[in-house]
């Protein structure tokens, strides 16, 4: 089992059954994340039309298996260059982060923690693990060791997609990671710019969150936030 895969020309149904069966996962065989990277050269606005192209093919899947699609939570462009504690982004309870990175010479690592197998082989029950086991403490983090995937020989010199479940433990659909992102050496004279979109399941006739127009302006734009 590989939490890779490559991307040619353009995003394909053999693409996308892996990154859904791989990220919305119902079960502990999948990773619940995945890395996509390109056997050619792209551009900044050829990564976010990937990133694009993916989640509507998602969508469509989420249709058929959950009689939901999915809605951008948000969309974003920022330069990253903070290590972070094993969290889940503020979002949906069904929901998965999608990020685009672009090349930099500022070196970094991602990990991600299993922390809904380590909730179910350790019997903890939900609602007590952040209180009695937040990963953000150090004795919450040794906890989720044998838990945690790092993502080895993360390649910063090339444009990369990252698509991990963010869902919370209250999901009764898909299960989700923790998150993890390490600066190796901080170099404010440089950038490490992340695409960023949260996505989030609703239910097929309520209104977007995101407009098409946002959705473009995302595709097309050149600001990237600090």
């Amino acid at each position: 089992m590989s939490f890779h895969i490559k991307i040619s020309e353009k995003v394909t149904q053999e693409h996308l059954e892996k990154i859904f069966s791989s990220v919305f996962r119902d079960n502990y065989n999948d990773y619940g994340f995945i890395v996509i990277s390109f056997e050619r050269n792209i551009n900044s606005s050829i990564l976010r039309k990937h990133m694009v192209d993916i989640k509507k093919g998602l969508s469509e899947k989420c249709v058929h298996k959950f009689t939901k699609e999915l809605d951008y939570f948000w969309l974003g462009r920022f330069d990253q260059q903070n290590t972070t504690k094993f969290h889940r982004d503020n979002a949906p309870s069904d929901s998965f982060l999608m990020l685009g990175y672009e090349p930099s010479k500022i070196k970094s690592k991602l990990s991600f923690a299993d922390y809904h197998q380590l909730i179910s082989d350790k019997n903890i029950p939900v609602d007590k693990y952040y209180e009695l086991h937040n990963p953000i403490f150090k004795d919450g983090e040794t906890l989720l060791q044998p838990y945690i995937q790092e993502i080895e020989n993360f390649n910063n010199n090339t444009f990369q997609i990252v698509l991990l479940n963010n869902s919370d433990l209250n999901s009764n659909k898909t299960f989700g990671v923790l998150h993890k992102a390490e600066i190796i050496e901080q170099d404010l004279h440089q950038t490490r710019v992340i695409n960023s979109m949260m996505l989030s399941l609703k239910p097929l006739h309520q209104s977007n969150n995101i407009s098409k127009q946002e959705e473009i302006n995302f595709l097309e734009t050149d600001f990237i936030s600090k």
